[in-house]
């Protein structure tokens, strides 16, 4: 059983989707006691076109937040170190997310490690300036608990 330590709060990172692909580390061990048992736990997971983008009306882009290394590309969203993917279209509105959080209250704990956050432009136009905002707390997990997690995770490596 977890049992809270914080109330929710928001990690806001930036991040600019051009042709190349552009990836963002966001170290959750910074928030984080493993030593305690402590997990960050993902609530939600939003990302959006900034309001500084040249031409956001005709904004393509494509972008993923995972436990796994996303410099050499995106990874599949079946795997269980991707836990949001979005695909956004604003000339044909086109619209697809998807964030895993699993089945336990909606919260996907993860015992601190990094997050991986890629941004791709799908087009040659110009790029586009995103925000990733990741609401979640912080909880002190049981030693069973974590322990499983703890496996679960190394397992899917």
């Amino acid at each position: 059983m977890a049992s809270a330590k914080t109330r929710d709060f928001e990690v806001f990172e930036t991040i600019i989707a051009n042709g190349t692909g552009n990836v963002k580390t966001i170290d959750l061990n910074t928030f984080v006691n493993v030593a305690e048992m402590e997990a960050f736990g993902i609530e939600s997971i939003s990302v959006g076109i900034d309001p500084s983008t040249a031409a956001p009306e005709a904004s393509l882009f494509i972008s993923q937040v995972a436990l796994e290394d996303l410099s050499g590309g995106f990874i599949s969203h079946a795997s269980y170190d991707s836990i949001y993917l979005t695909f956004q279209d604003m000339l044909t509105s086109a619209f697809e997310e998807s964030l895993s959080l699993g089945d336990v209250k909606e919260i996907r704990y993860v015992p601190g490690g990094q997050l991986q956050v890629r941004a791709d432009s799908l087009t040659s136009a110009a790029p586009v300036n995103l925000y990733v905002r990741i609401t979640g707390k912080i909880s002190k997990l049981s030693a069973s608990d974590y322990m499983s997690l703890a496996l679960t995770n190394s397992l899917s490596n």
